[in-house]
C-alpha cells in the first residue's frame, strides 16, 4: 500500500481517537519523556482526596494524561473483551468510547499502532474537578502498522497540537481524559 502522506494520517488519527503522542514542553518547562514501555497495569496515582496545593493537581492531571498514550498504543495488542476495562482506567465518555470505536475500526482493517510517542505539555489549567491540557506531541516514532506482518503503513508527525480536557473522576477520584481535540497549525 502506498503512503499517502503526514497529513492523510494526522487525520486518520484524529478520527480514530488513537493519536499517539506524549509529555514535557512545547516551549515549555521540562524535558520530553518517552512512553517505550506500555504497561496495562492500573495507573498509579494518589487518591486526589490526599493532594491538596495546586502544584499537587496539576502533577496528578499530567501523569494521568501522560499515561493515556502508552495504554492506547498496548491495549489493541491485548483480547478486545479487555479493552473497555483497561481504558477505563485512564478515559471517560466520550473520549472513552470514541477511542474504543478507533480500535475497533482498525482492527477491522487490520492495521495496530506501533512504536512510542512523547508528549510535550505547555499549559495545565485544573479548575475543581476538570483540567485542560495543552500539548505538543511528537508521534515521529509511531504510526500504524499492519496488523498481520507489522509492515509499517504510516509515520506521525513530530508536532501535532493537542487540547485534552480532563475529568476527576468521582467513582475513585483519578484524573482521567474525557476528551481530545486536535486543533491544527503550529505548536
Amino acid at each position: 500500500m502506498s503512503n499517502p502522506g503526514p497529513r492523510w494520517w494526522l487525520l486518520t488519527l484524529i478520527s480514530s481517537g488513537v493519536v499517539i503522542l506524549l509529555s514535557a514542553g512545547c516551549g515549555g518547562d521540562g524535558a520530553p519523556t518517552s512512553s517505550t514501555a506500555p504497561t496495562l497495569s492500573a495507573p498509579t496515582q494518589a487518591p486526589s482526596t490526599l493532594m491538596s496545593s495546586g502544584q499537587d493537581q496539576r502533577q496528578a492531571v499530567e501523569a494521568a494524561y501522560t499515561q493515556f498514550w502508552p495504554r492506547s498504543l498496548a491495549v489493541p495488542n491485548s483480547p478486545e473483551d479487555t479493552w473497555r476495562d483497561a481504558m477505563a482506567a485512564l478515559a471517560v465518555d466520550p473520549q472513552l468510547s470514541t477511542t474504543l470505536e478507533a480500535m475497533r475500526r482498525n482492527k477491522l482493517v487490520g492495521v495496530k499502532p506501533y512504536g512510542d510517542v512523547t508528549t510535550r505539555i505547555n499549559s495545565v489549567d485544573v479548575r475543581g474537578d476538570q483540567a485542560t491540557v495543552q500539548d505538543c506531541q511528537d508521534g515521529s516514532r509511531s504510526g500504524q502498522a499492519d496488523a498481520t506482518t507489522g509492515d509499517r503503513k504510516t509515520v506521525g508527525s513530530p508536532r501535532i497540537p493537542i487540547h485534552a480536557q480532563m475529568v476527576r473522576d468521582m467513582a475513585d477520584g483519578r484524573w482521567k481524559v474525557s476528551q481530545l481535540d486536535y486543533p491544527g497549525g503550529p505548536c
